[in-house]
């Protein structure tokens, strides 16, 4: 991992975009060294078009922008046991989102 890359990915999100993958397009953000997080964090966000979810692990933070995936499948792949030691922040669905 290098800060400020856009092809690598945090060690934090690695399973959860290999699976992300599979099932959406995902295009990978800039990463932000020394973010200085207590939690690891994932935090999913409505834009026109798509979501923005951002990754905080201990010492970095990722942003990612996912299109052509609802929240329901989003939220799926998040009820996976691998990914419970993240707080999960999730927007209210919607009737569009189903």
């Amino acid at each position: 991992m290098r800060a400020g890359t856009h092809s690598s990915i945090i060690d934090a999100a690695e399973p959860l975009i290999a699976r992300l993958d599979r099932v959406c397009r995902v295009s990978r953000g800039v990463i932000r060294a020394n973010a200085r997080s207590r939690s690891r964090t994932i935090k999913i966000l409505r834009l026109k078009g798509g979501w923005r979810m951002t990754v905080v692990a201990k010492n970095a933070k990722q942003e990612f922008h996912l299109f052509d995936v609802s929240l329901d499948e989003i939220s799926g792949i998040l009820s996976a046991r691998e990914f419970d030691s993240f707080e999960k922040i999730l927007p209210e669905p919607e009737a569009s989102d189903v």
